[in-house]
């Protein structure tokens, strides 16, 4: 019995999930080469989605790349004769087995690898803006899960410091989670005043830069980062001073006058941090 590729499922596939559509005409190099060229699209929509100058209507390249797919598989079928011996992984078991694999190396990634997230706030303005996609490094920080489902919870393995942004769960609502910067550490007194913030009774380097129409826009040096931060003058300021308990950290948002911090709210547990910042898109 020969058998020949259906054109409705395979130009379905090749729309939603080109590698397997190309599988499925028995094209397994096409079918490698797609995998790479969809990576490469869905960089590319989040590096131009970050671009100030592309209009929000831009035609996005995913969407782009998922039509030639759906093309290039109907172009293909038509020089695609029956075959008595199908290919196994033109079989339907073969390309459920494959979706499977992915989909369970792509959960695995965001458990405990990295994973994305999106601002959808200001409050870590100016450093991180709404519609930033951040790449979160979440081995070693112990919480280790995605999409809602907790695979595991450890100690943490890795050293956290002053300065960095890191990902965390609300302590108000662990299905929430919040972006800030760790200000302070187990054991660190923490004063913080409208024009100054402390630690451990230094007082760290800020200079004013610029006027940001409501804002004032300031540079900020916490150990070893630099960064920007937004103090609003009309604002009524929020003052305390604070000291870290054990396996517990101090964040504020760089929008200063406009974060829902741990100044409001207390410290975040080391059980509920995500991650780490490592890229920014």
């Amino acid at each position: 019995m020969q058998w020949k590729p259906n054109k409705l499922i395979a130009t379905l596939l090749g729309f939603f999930l080109q590698p397997l559509g190309m599988l499925y005409i028995n094209r397994p190099i096409l079918a490698v080469l797609y995998l790479f060229a969809g990576i490469a699209a869905g960089t590319a929509d989040l590096v131009a989605t970050q671009i100030m100058f592309l209009d929000t209507s831009y035609v996005s390249f995913k969407l782009l790349y998922m039509s030639l797919c759906a093309l290039h598989v109907l172009y293909l079928l038509l020089f695609t004769h029956p075959v008595t011996l199908r290919a196994w992984y033109s079989r339907w078991y073969s390309l459920i087995s494959f979706l499977g694999l992915l989909l369970m190396v792509v959960f695995m990634l965001r458990s405990f690898a990295y994973e994305p997230f999106q601002i959808s706030s200001r409050a870590m303005s100016p450093t991180l803006n709404p519609g930033n996609t951040l790449l979160v490094s979440k081995w070693g920080y112990g919480n280790y899960g995605t999409y809602g489902v907790s695979l595991a919870n450890r100690e943490l393995t890795t050293a956290l410091h002053r300065g960095e942004i890191v990902v965390f769960q609300y302590p108000q609502d662990p299905n929430v989670n919040f972006v800030k910067r760790i200000i302070g550490l187990p054991g660190d007194t923490v004063e913080y005043k409208k024009d100054s913030l402390s630690i451990n009774a230094k007082l760290l380097y800020r200079k004013y830069q610029s006027k940001k129409g409501a804002d004032d826009l300031y540079r900020e040096v916490l150990d070893d980062f630099e960064y920007g931060i937004y103090v609003t003058p009309s604002r009524p300021p929020v003052e305390g001073i604070v000291v870290v308990p054990e396996n517990h950290i101090f964040v504020m948002g760089d929008n200063r006058d406009n974060s829902n911090d741990s100044r409001y709210w207390g410290f975040v547990h080391y059980d509920s941090i995500v991650g780490i910042l490592g890229f920014v898109f």
